[in-house]
């Protein structure tokens, strides 16, 4: 059937049945044809969603300047996969913003292959984010730019800053950042002056036509100046949604899931916050199933979310959105990297356990 459709195509040029576009194309593999089927596809379905989008006239126009650009793309797409990628992404970037998440890598590049694998085959695309501590300090130099550039080819948007990043002096971690294609962020420590330059306290990451707010928080490092947590996230974080209009707050916090006494700690900033939707952990290697749902101080619902260590685990949050952009519905699912075909999470979770008690009694 494709040969039969490659001979027709190839025998007369082809033209958008619309006005609107006229860029004439000329197929000549399977991958321009799967290109040219992507971009009718978003023709008809821009078209089809016209009288919708006549009160957004700016959305509308936006889609329309993203389906003329495709259609100008110089590189085919590479495979049909892509295509239905960047397809699900696009048609769910008015009402959802997807979130994929690790924490405590500790450089494994076993993992973080693994977790290439997964994201490779989801449906959507997201925001990638990590919670810190993704280097090992006892990795070589060549080690810790090898995990750096995974990270890079992965897709990380953002990560916090955890002790092991910090580890062996500012120095080090200052002339690292610049290989980073991910933002490194933190809104409760002091540093050094080359450090500061690379570190923010924030970022701000639109996700279709929602604002998404980023910060981090630490613990107390040796050697870096430590204000507190709790305040230092609560002030970006209002800022984030007052000024900034973020519709989603996230912290990368690497305070913990949970810490004895006084000590800031995932469970205390989520009860002592106001504009903080999510809160990716860890430090502690807190073993979760899936997310904790906290209550705020305005007794609204903050996610907590942490995955397992070395890369065992990744997280695939969703947030749904309704009536423009009233936050109205979240999903949640952990991924337990290299699980073995047909175990089902469950066993394959246990298994984690018994790993999490033999290191607990280490």
């Amino acid at each position: 059937m494709i040969c039969a459709f490659v001979t027709t195509i190839r025998s007369k040029s082809i033209v958008p049945a619309s006005k609107t576009v006229c860029t004439r194309l000329s197929i000549e593999n399977l991958s321009d044809i799967l290109n040219f089927l992507f971009q009718q596809y978003l023709f008809i379905h821009l078209c089809t969603h016209h009288d919708t989008m006549k009160n957004d006239r700016r959305q509308f126009l936006n889609q329309m300047s993203l389906m003329a650009g495709i259609a100008v793309l110089s590189k085919p797409m590479a495979s049909a996969a892509a295509i239905g990628k960047r397809i699900n992404t696009l048609c769910a970037s008015g009402t959802n913003v997807t979130i994929y998440h690790t924490n405590d890598l500790h450089g494994n590049l076993g993992g973080l292959n693994q977790i290439k694998t997964l994201l490779e085959k989801e449906e959507t695309a997201g925001l990638i984010l990590d919670a810190g501590d993704f280097l090992n300090s006892s990795h070589s130099l060549q080690q810790q730019k090898q995990v750096i550039c995974a990270m890079n080819t992965i897709g990380y948007h953002t990560a916090a800053i955890g002790d092991e990043e910090l580890s062996l002096g500012q120095d080090h971690l200052a002339s690292l950042v610049p290989l980073m294609r991910f933002n490194l962020v933190n809104c409760n420590y002091g540093f050094n002056t080359e450090l500061s330059k690379h570190i923010k306290p924030y970022v701000i990451i639109h996700s279709g036509k929602f604002k998404i707010g980023i910060t981090g928080v630490g613990h107390q490092v040796e050697g870096v100046t430590y204000r507190d947590a709790i305040t230092s996230a609560n002030q970006i974080a209002g800022m984030l949604k007052e000024k900034g209009k973020c519709d989603l707050v996230i912290c990368l916090s690497h305070l913990g899931y949970w810490q004895a006494g006084d000590k800031p700690d995932n469970l205390k900033l989520a009860a002592q916050s106001e504009h903080i939707d999510m809160i990716i952990s860890d430090h502690n290697h807190k073993l979760l199933s899936g997310p904790a749902i906290k209550l705020n101080k305005l007794k609204q619902e903050v996610i907590i979310s942490c995955t397992a260590w070395d890369g065992l685990m990744m997280n695939r949050t969703i947030f749904g959105f309704e009536n423009g952009k009233q936050k109205s519905n979240m999903r949640s699912k952990h991924f337990i990297t290299g699980q073995p075909y047909g175990q089902t999470f469950a066993d394959a979770f246990s298994s984690l356990k018994s790993i999490e008690k033999l290191r607990v009694s280490a």
